[in-house]
């Protein structure tokens, strides 16, 4: 009887062993298939020990997706996104936000561009914070926090504008696509398979590179969601087409060249076209004649990225007005702010644009979560004048400061 008792727990234990190993045999040949190259991988959103951030996994668009739109980076390689999934009230609500990083104004450059994390997918980083906007902290971000999240990689050097069918072959044998409106189509009908094309409200905001994208591309979402009410905000992109202190057009001669290098002639507006020249039509300040959904801007009136680039400041001669220490330039600081609000006029006479011009040193202020509930103008922060616009809470959204030096509530940190 005893014998027969452990005949049969070893049997038992025999059994289970069997089939614990058949399990686990099953679970990797299951992984195996699962891990497909046009499948992307599950999306992993932690809190990193320290900065107690939401770090939110990237998104590669499928090859077959890409190849059928046509829409891929510098390099070939397929576009890519950040998306945090929204829930409750906001699990219909959707938000895009493009990333910047400048242009490529020649084929030389464009070539060292498609080797970097600005031109090819498989350089990007596989993990990125989300933080201000795109924050799902209610303290941080009450009026969009729950909302579905998209950071949208920026991969083509022209701010999502190229559209040239035949890929460029260098003489060194490397091989250039300019398809960024197409990489921007690409992501957008990767998203509405994951919901964007049942959206209830839809929100496109970008920083730099990327806010100059938001107004340019910001027609083409509208008309990629039909019936969807669509709003758009630039962050630090209402770049000028202003003199420098010597009186040349430095920015004019950089966006010359990427027009042409990216055949931009081809995708701006015709209506602009026909009355400018490419590189002209290429600046928000005309620009933004031709946008049809609402528009917000936010920027610094004393943006140091344009100091540095379109007046051609030295950040030594401009770093002591920033600490309050001392302003020998101030007479171009305020010129410059000047020459920002005369160029915003068009856009401050239309009752559904809305505009956050603060008297800081910023450079792209809805990113990072001090930037987005600081500064105040009026007693307000970008994340409440932004939130009331794009609700219609308020009947006023042009929200514009005083001069230099007048705002304590700037955060002076130059990055």
């Amino acid at each position: 009887m005893g014998t027969s008792s452990a005949q049969n727990s070893m049997l038992q234990s025999r059994l289970a062993l069997a089939a614990l190993l058949l399990l686990l045999l099953v679970q990797s040949t299951y992984s195996a298939f699962e891990l497909t190259p046009d499948v992307p991988p599950i999306q992993h959103h932690h809190r990193k020990a320290g900065d107690g951030q939401l770090w939110v996994g990237i998104t590669i668009v499928s090859s077959a997706l890409a190849s059928a739109t046509g829409g891929v980076c510098l390099d070939g390689s397929a576009p890519a996104y950040h998306l945090l999934k929204g829930s409750g009230s906001g699990a219909n609500s959707w938000h895009l936000h493009l990333e910047g990083g400048a242009w490529c104004e020649s084929i030389e450059k464009c070539v060292e561009r498609a080797s970097t994390n600005l031109g090819s997918s498989s350089k990007m980083e596989t993990s990125i914070p989300f933080t201000g906007l795109l924050n799902n902290n209610y303290n941080v971000n009450p009026d969009f926090y729950n909302w579905n999240h998209v950071y949208v990689r920026y991969c083509d050097g022209s701010s999502f504008n190229s559209d040239v069918a035949n890929p460029y072959k260098t003489s060194s044998g490397q091989t250039l696509y300019f398809r960024g409106r197409k990489a921007f189509k690409a992501i957008i009908d990767d998203l509405k398979s994951q919901g964007l094309g049942n959206a209830d409200q839809a929100f496109l905001t970008g920083c730099s590179a990327g806010g100059l994208s938001t107004i340019h591309r910001c027609n083409d979402f509208q008309y990629y969601l039909p019936g969807i009410k669509v709003k758009c905000l630039s962050d630090g992109g209402f770049f000028l087409n202003a003199p420098d202190t010597s009186g040349n057009y430095a920015l004019y001669s950089f966006y010359n060249g990427v027009v042409n290098t990216h055949s931009l002639k081809d995708t701006l507006p015709s209506s602009c076209i026909s009355s400018k020249d490419a590189t002209q039509c290429f600046f928000p300040q005309n620009m933004q004649n031709y946008v049809g959904p609402p528009l917000f801007f936010v920027n610094g009136a004393y943006d140091f990225w344009q100091l540095e680039n379109v007046k051609r400041l030295s950040r030594d001669q401009y770093s002591s007005c920033v600490d309050h220490s001392a302003c020998p330039n101030v007479n171009v600081l305020q010129g410059f702010r000047q020459s920002m609000l005369d160029a915003l006029s068009i856009s401050r006479s239309r009752g559904s644009s809305g505009m956050f011009i603060d008297s800081c040193f910023s450079h792209c202020q809805v990113q990072g979560d001090d930037k987005w509930n600081n500064p105040k103008v009026n007693g307000l922060s970008t994340a409440k004048t932004v939130g009331d616009w794009y609700f219609g809470r308020s009947s006023s959204s042009i929200h514009i400061d005083c001069a230099y030096p007048c705002n304590p509530t700037c955060v002076t940190r130059l990055d």
